[in-house]
């Protein structure tokens, strides 16, 4: 309601209002970390503070959980979104003391939307401020993003494809292709690379480069990873029963995928489903698996490794790679990134 006041007030006097969205970063780690009620403190502070600024122009409210949201009417001087921002950033640089004696450290990510450039109601202020916001986080948290129509033209395009991915998964409208791969010395064909294609209810061929971030983001990635190992090693099975050829079968296996508890089983099981060998298989995984908890991750790469299955470590180059943490994973295949070369 006080919003919708400012924004009256704002065609009124054709000024501007400024909406700032502000999450905190990886909360749910600060939960996780040290309790939930450690957690309810350390957004009490960061509320107290940001009460500070509350005033004749300015409005502060504690919109859910871990989030905040700051209106400013004519911003301008003390009251600019940059003046603002400067002062959060200079009190997230020191710890919030908890009353058991405990230091805690944040990081906020902020969204920003200003009237009228942005939307035409309270609401859809919100909703602009909130998206870049999300998109802050995107692109690695701790900073500011102003709203511009890219981002909201990205963020449409985003929830399409999130509403036609579900449609993709449960008539499965994927198709796989394979790439060979070939000895260079010899020109002997090697084995050949499973890629998944989507061609939506339209026709129109979606890249892989466009829906795979959003399957990751939104767990979908799971069942299209499912999907693409059953159907993968099902044909491969069938071309080297007709054509009597033992070769190597590429899949790609995202983090989220190789993750679940169950990976291990549920592949050994499709293998021996289909009767294809453990060493005709190459698993290629990307540096993201290693970041998570490398050692359950280096033992689980041992155990696919002690039944033969191979493992090629892709895009290497684009992460925090390093030559050094290469001797102590299980790894056959180095893709080497083309950025890198």
């Amino acid at each position: 309601h006080l919003l919708e006041n400012y924004l009256k007030k704002a065609d009124e006097q054709n000024d501007i209002v400024s909406v700032l969205v502000i999450d905190v970063d990886d909360f749910h780690k600060i939960k996780d970390g040290y309790g939930m009620v450690v957690g309810d403190e350390v957004i009490q502070q960061l509320g107290g503070f940001l009460n500070v600024f509350s005033g004749e122009n300015v409005i502060v409210c504690h919109m859910d959980s871990d989030v905040y949201c700051m209106a400013i009417y004519a911003p301008s001087g003390e009251n600019s979104v940059k003046e603002i921002h400067k002062k959060i950033q200079k009190r997230i640089k020191k710890p919030f003391v908890m009353s058991n004696g405990r230091e805690v450290f944040l990081t906020v990510s902020v969204g920003v939307a200003e009237y009228p450039e942005a939307a035409a109601s309270a609401l859809e202020l919100m909703n602009c401020a909130e998206i870049v916001m999300y998109k802050c986080k995107d692109l690695g948290k701790n900073a500011i993003h102003f709203y511009d129509t890219n981002t909201l033209n990205e963020f449409l395009q985003t929830v399409e494809i999130e509403n036609k991915l579900k449609e993709a998964i449960s008539n499965q409208n994927f198709e796989l292709y394979y790439q060979p791969q070939y000895y260079v010395g010899n020109k002997r064909l090697r084995g050949m690379e499973a890629l998944i294609r989507w061609r939506d209810g339209d026709n129109k061929m979606i890249s892989p480069g466009v829906f795979i971030p959003i399957a990751e983001k939104n767990g979908a990635i799971i069942s299209i990873g499912t999907w693409v190992v059953e159907q993968s090693i099902r044909q491969y099975a069938s071309w080297r029963n007709e054509y009597g050829v033992h070769l190597i079968l590429s899949i790609n296996i995202s983090a989220r995928q190789f993750e679940k508890e169950n990976f291990v089983e549920f592949l050994l099981k499709t293998l021996r489903k289909y009767e294809v060998d453990f060493t005709e298989i190459e698993l290629e995984i990307t540096e993201s698996i290693l970041i998570e908890d490398s050692e359950v991750v280096t033992e689980k790469l041992k155990i696919l490794k002690n039944y033969g299955i191979r493992i090629s470590l892709d895009d290497f180059g684009t992460g925090f790679s390093s030559l050094s943490y290469l001797k102590t994973l299980p790894i056959n295949t180095l893709k080497i990134d083309k950025s890198f070369i």
